[in-house]
């Protein structure tokens, strides 16, 4: 015995459809009622709230394209990479991971003690001083 085929999704919506009772106008009535409502409305009655809270203009610190767009300022952090063998870097890892802390509280003692050693100060030369 093989299943019944199941019906088309056209076959279930006509089903639904003819079960619904028809109480709903056509869409072609419901347009005609909105437009009409629409068409009616004033609009001296309606009343919009104060907006003290919202800042109008650009902010100062913002600068602005000749078009007046606002151009995006990206200010750059210094950079140096460190060229290792992986091995370095996985032994650096794990001592982080045993001393709780993390590769570069590593790196930046490595970088301390090279400094002390050549009579530099780390946290002034990273203030900038």
């Amino acid at each position: 015995m093989s299943k019944k085929p199941r019906p088309s999704i056209n076959d279930q919506l006509a089903r639904i459809a003819a079960s619904a009772p028809a109480t709903e106008p056509p869409r072609d009535a419901a347009a005609t009622l909105i437009r009409d409502n629409v068409t009616t409305l004033q609009h001296e009655d309606v009343t919009t709230a104060p907006r003290e809270n919202v800042a109008s203009g650009q902010p100062a610190d913002e600068p602005v394209g000749p078009e007046g767009y606002k151009r995006r300022v990206r200010y750059e952090k210094p950079h140096a990479s460190i060229y290792a063998h992986p091995k370095v870097f996985k032994a650096l890892r794990e001592i982080a991971a045993a001393t709780d802390c993390k590769p570069h509280d590593l790196y930046v003692e490595g970088l301390r003690l090279v400094l002390r050693q050549h009579g530099r100060d780390f946290d002034a030369l990273n203030r900038g001083e």
